[in-house]
């Protein structure tokens, strides 16, 4: 397989739809072989079968179903070392940023220019967008604290769309602990610690309204995980 697409998914039976039809239409002009992963998070509603549906009409779709709810890092972790491309990236389930961006990702990581390949987005433009005051200040914070502690040279942790070589993927996230929204930073922290070369890539997001980021419930977690990560370094869980 030349290419893996992972999607987490956690009860997107509503808008999911949309996502497989997006990046089928786009899997069609891809020259070369290629495969959809969506990594069920244990969802409780009818993601799954709905994914099953899609796969039994595209043979190019499949479901990686956890059995129980972790987490989205958990989800991305067991589908990107599911998935079995030479190229693996994972995106978010609301096609948020266009597939077209794997074009060029692609190029950087088959020409060696890049080991991984992260989406920056243009914090402006994010700000403009984001409705919510309460996840500006959390996104804030959490960058800082990330900055602090584990990765200060990354301007974007938190893109929905990375990709590796399988080899990259393999090594990052057989090491990689974080269920949390934190396990971005993990991922990166990891492969900075190993030598990856990183390469930052500008993308274009559209602004979706329904985020399943919840300040009060995933901000004290998130930056009790920042700073797991950097336990785990001091206690050489990742040696």
């Amino acid at each position: 397989m030349d290419l893996s697409i992972v999607v987490p998914a956690y009860n997107e039976e509503r808008r999911l739809q949309p996502t497989l039809d997006g990046w089928a239409a786009w899997m069609d002009g891809f020259a070369g072989s290629v495969e959809l992963v969506v990594s069920d998070d244990g969802s409780g509603d009818g993601t799954a079968a709905l994914v099953e549906r899609a796969a039994a009409r595209d043979s190019r779709i499949r479901l990686n179903r956890l059995p129980e709810n972790r987490g989205k890092g958990g989800a991305v972790r067991s589908g990107m070392l599911a998935a079995t491309g030479d190229y693996r990236f994972y995106v978010d389930a609301d096609l948020n940023i266009a597939p077209f961006h794997v074009d060029p990702a692609l190029a950087l990581l088959r020409s060696g220019v890049a080991d991984v390949v992260t989406g920056k987005r243009s914090l402006a433009a994010y700000a403009e967008t984001e409705k919510s005051a309460a996840r500006l200040a959390a996104g804030a914070a959490v960058q800082a604290t990330r900055r602090l502690l584990v990765l200060p040279v990354i301007s974007d942790t938190q893109a929905g769309f990375k990709g590796f070589t399988a080899d990259w993927a393999r090594r990052v996230f057989e090491k990689a602990t974080i269920d949390s929204f934190a396990f971005d930073i993990e991922v990166l922290y990891l492969a900075r610690r190993m030598g990856a070369r990183i390469a930052e890539m500008p993308v274009s997001v559209e602004f979706r309204d329904e985020s399943t980021f919840d300040v009060g419930k995933h901000l004290p977690p998130f930056i009790e995980d920042i700073w797991r990560i950097r336990r785990n370094a001091w206690k050489g869980r990742y040696s």
